[in-house]
């Protein structure tokens, strides 16, 4: 006989969600605090996790729930193991590529050859259609870091580490994996692009729809964030797709402003759905120019330099992007051991 769940603490947050049209509501960014708090502490039921989530889901978060479970995520963090080094920058890389290669993943390591150190964090669905950026680190050579100490080493080697979201926090790699028992993405999506796990100076968030710009820069304020940038990206990753325009959000100084970019001007091929990996290596090596791929990470790379350097223009952001890739070690993807 199936033993019977007991209520806890968290029952009063799942009643509140779920009181039908007329009772429910939304939670205050204290409730959403707590109710991370004891999930993240695992005093929370699984079934008791999934309701809640896909509850939240069903309406999607508000600004405030999403400070609270930000700021539940960053103090429980904080108590862990701090890193050996100081973060310039915290990229999430989550939503993973249905039918183009991760050219970010070119972006950031360009950035990184020129000092900026780079703390990159994921998740792999598996048996999804997408490539997700952890099996292209892995392909291409680079290290998966699976500790604090990993991370350490390489950034002091290569200004450039990834970790799996299981191995920064098991219950929140938990959670994320509700998605194969739930059918759905849930607001821990969101969550795990706010975090900042290493708490880097900078950080960059990439969206699947627009609106959550709005609510990711709202949040930003309410948290006391120093620099973030966040736009609608390719299949939700922080990449500037140069097919569109592009609206890019910015939370620094105590200010947000926008930015709307258009569209690359040059004309370039796609080779949709061409996953070969050799063509990020080989337009990385200046062996062959991948016109898409080109735009994609110019434009990528211009939109972070920007947040890095405080240039506004996107004139501006263009040359620093120019001149950071004209920097990049050609031999970098040879020298991997």
């Amino acid at each position: 006989m199936r033993e019977k769940i007991a209520a806890n603490d968290f029952t009063q947050y799942v009643q509140i969600l779920g009181r039908g049209k007329k009772g429910a509501r939304s939670l205050t960014t204290e409730e959403a605090e707590h109710a991370m708090s004891l999930m993240l502490s695992g005093q929370v039921a699984p079934e008791q996790s999934g309701a809640f989530w896909m509850l939240i889901r069903i309406r999607e978060e508000t600004v405030e729930e999403t400070v609270g479970f930000t700021k539940a995520t960053r103090a429980y963090l904080a108590k862990q193991k701090s890193l050996g080094t100081k973060v310039d920058l915290d990229w999430p890389a989550y939503a993973g590529k249905r039918n183009e290669l991760p050219w970010f993943l070119l972006a950031a390591l360009a950035l990184a050859n020129t000092g900026v150190k780079i703390v990159m964090h994921g998740h792999t669905f598996d048996g999804e259609n997408r490539i997700y950026v952890e099996q292209s680190i892995q392909q291409l050579g680079l290290a998966i870091s699976h500790s604090r100490e990993d991370i350490t080493r390489e950034l002091e080697s290569r200004n450039f580490a990834y970790i799996p979201l299981a191995q920064i926090d098991k219950s929140l790699g938990h959670m994320m994996d509700l998605k194969y028992v739930l059918g759905l993405r849930s607001p821990v999506n969101t969550v795990v692009r706010m975090m900042n796990p290493f708490f880097a100076s900078h950080s960059v968030h990439g969206v699947f729809h627009r609106g959550y710009d709005e609510l990711h820069l709202s949040a930003c304020e309410l948290l006391g964030d120093a620099s973030v940038l966040v736009f609608r990206g390719g299949n939700g990753e922080a990449e500037v797709n140069p097919e569109r325009d592009v609206t890019l959000g910015k939370w620094q100084n105590g200010v947000a402003s926008w930015s709307d970019w258009p569209k690359a001007e040059k004309e370039h091929k796609r080779l949709k759905d061409n996953l070969d990996l050799s063509r990020l290596t080989d337009h990385w090596r200046g062996a062959q120019l991948d016109q898409f791929g080109d735009q994609a990470v110019r434009q990528t790379i211009a939109s972070v330099a920007g947040l890095l350097y405080g240039e506004t223009s996107h004139e501006g952001c263009l040359a620093l992007a120019d001149e950071i890739w004209s920097k990049r070690d050609k031999g970098f993807f040879d020298n991997l051991i």
